[in-house]
This record gives structure tokens, C-alpha cells and sequence, in this order.
């Protein structure tokens, strides 16, 4: 196993923005800002992957009730009718 070369990127986020991510990484319990970026960067990923396989719904059950929600993300539609 090879290692892995880092490399420090520097964002620059608004109030609301950085708000947004202290609540994800309190929630998900990261231990840092990088770690919770890594984790948000490889779901939307996954997402787009599946965006470009005509996938544009995110479909979310409740375990208990069985009722479900729906999301649409805008910018993932927008994949899927880009890879058409």
C-alpha cells in the first residue's frame, strides 16, 4: 500500500457557509473540517456518478413509519440531462 501524498487546499467560506459545516461536523461527529469535507466530497461523488446513470431522485425512509421523502437536488438533475 502506497502512501498518500497531502496536499493543504485553503477555502474561504461566508458566515452562513462555515455555520454549515461546524453543524456537519458536530452531527456526523468528524474530528476535523478535512475530514468532514473528504466525507461530503465522496457522497456527492456517489451521487453524481449515479446523476450521469439517469438517477435523480434521493429517496429517504423513515425505519420506523416506512414514510418517505423525496429529494431532488437541482445541480444533480442538471448531470443527468448533461449525460443524456
Amino acid at each position: 500500500m502506497g502512501t498518500r501524498e497531502k496536499i493543504r487546499v485553503a477555502f474561504t467560506f461566508d458566515e452562513q457557509s462555515l455555520a454549515g459545516l461546524e453543524e456537519i461536523q458536530k452531527d456526523g461527529n468528524y474530528s476535523c473540517f478535512a475530514e468532514t469535507v473528504r466525507d461530503s466530497l465522496q457522497i456527492n461523488r456517489a451521487l453524481q456518478i449515479q446523476a450521469k446513470r439517469g438517477y435523480n431522485e434521493i429517496i429517504l425512509r423513515h425505519s420506523k413509519t416506512g414514510h418517505e421523502r423525496v429529494l431532488v437536488i437541482p445541480t444533480l438533475n442538471s448531470i443527468r440531462q448533461r449525460g443524456k
